[in-house]
């Protein structure tokens, strides 16, 4: 018969051995300009679990500031490109894996007469807020994160690439929303006319897609990885029954892209083929981090002022 010692002792060895696996985790730390939402945590974890050879659970954890990267020796870091990478731990590489982030247009399956097309023009998405604001009036149909410098920055990105390739600059004003050639005249006319929910002014990122996921609204615009706009299941089982859209404004129909490297220790092996350059698909507009940050220092809350009191 087992001493009780022993067969105590033997018993903690085994509960270990059974719960190690569990409570095994690779750590991953973010640092870039986004708002990592516990949604886009969970969509950029799922992808990079597909990247990576590990076996255990990753657990992304965004940096708080750029000199914390420093702190994080031996672990993985996805650092976003453009970013200073002077500071990373003297022993970490670049692993030559990535993971490509886009914005885009969510728009819900449950859109009455959602165009079946991968795209929407600023007459059809400005007819389809329509036709919700009719069927529901006190409701707004659709909601934006407009507190945030990266959301104000993005739409400002995307009416300047507007501009570019029609040459329309002057204000129309008098025009409705959809019409406007300013990126504030354009958030500022969709308040007014009832269709963008006036909160979305003090609302940062998880707000809106929490709002978005209560379907209290019906579009959204949001980060997901850049796999979802080719694999309608993954999209699926990540956030449901959703169309993803390039903004209706980029009449070329592209997607806004950011792209996060991953860096380490040499041993750490994975699953990715040789990362591609930024400029092969022709479906993005790649942002430049050095020229958003600028943006957002000197002109984010100059565009926000304006955005509360319509001074476009």
């Amino acid at each position: 018969m087992f001493n009780k010692h022993i067969l105590t002792a033997l018993l903690l060895l085994l509960l270990q051995t059974v719960a190690a696996p569990l409570c095994a985790a690779t750590r991953v730390f973010l640092a870039s300009r986004l708002e990592f939402t516990p949604a886009l945590l969970d969509m950029l974890r799922r992808t990079l679990a597909k990247k990576i050879v590990v076996n255990d659970t990753i657990i992304l954890q965004p940096f708080e500031n750029s000199v914390a990267v420093r702190e994080a020796s031996g672990s993985m870091i996805l650092l976003e490109q453009g970013m200073d990478n002077s500071q990373l731990p003297a022993e970490h590489v670049d692993l030559n894996v990535c993971v490509d982030l886009v914005w885009v247009l969510a728009a819900s399956l449950r859109v009455p007469d959602l165009p079946p097309a991968d795209s929407l023009s600023g007459e059809q998405f400005a007819g389809l807020l329509q036709t919700l604001k009719e069927q529901s009036p006190d409701r707004y149909p659709w909601f934006e994160s407009l507190s945030s410098r990266v959301t104000l920055r993005n739409f400002d990105v995307v009416f300047a690439e507007a501009a570019s390739a029609t040459g329309v600059i002057a204000n129309v004003a008098k025009l409705p929303f959809w019409q406007q050639s300013d990126s504030i005249a354009f958030l500022y006319r969709a308040i007014e006319e009832h269709y963008l929910n006036p909160f979305s002014i003090e609302s940062d990122l998880g707000l809106a897609m929490n709002v978005f996921a209560a379907e209290d609204a019906m579009f959204v615009s949001h980060w997901v990885p850049a796999e979802f706009l080719d694999d309608e299941r993954l999209c699926r089982e990540n956030m449901g029954k959703v169309r993803l859209l390039p903004f209706p404004v980029l009449n070329n129909k592209k997607f806004l892209r950011i792209r996060l490297r991953l860096y380490g220790l040499p041993s750490v092996s994975s699953r990715s083929v040789e990362a591609v350059e930024l400029s092969d698909d022709e479906r993005f507009i790649d942002l430049d981090y050095k020229a958003d940050s600028d943006w957002i220092e000197k002109k984010s809350a100059d565009k926000y002022d304006a955005l509360i009191v319509g001074g476009f």
